[in-house]
């Protein structure tokens, strides 16, 4: 895998848990616990990330086995 493809899928990473992070603050700031809705909302967000990046890895995968 590229150099450059590892380095955006890290910084994809970073996004998410600072996404996570601010979720996280913002129900603490309010006292309240993170909702199921919002939960449910991180974890649609995750899913569509994961399948970009198992497509990502068989695509790199597929071009290293290609002459």
């Amino acid at each position: 895998m590229p150099a450059a493809a590892i380095v955006t899928l890290l910084l994809g990473l970073l996004d998410r848990a600072a996404a996570i992070g601010a979720l996280l603050q913002k129900a603490q700031a309010e006292g309240r616990d993170v909702t199921t809705l919002e939960l449910d909302a991180l974890v649609a967000e995750d899913m569509v990330a994961r399948a970009a990046l198992v497509k990502a890895i068989a695509d790199a995968k597929l071009a290293a086995v290609k002459p």
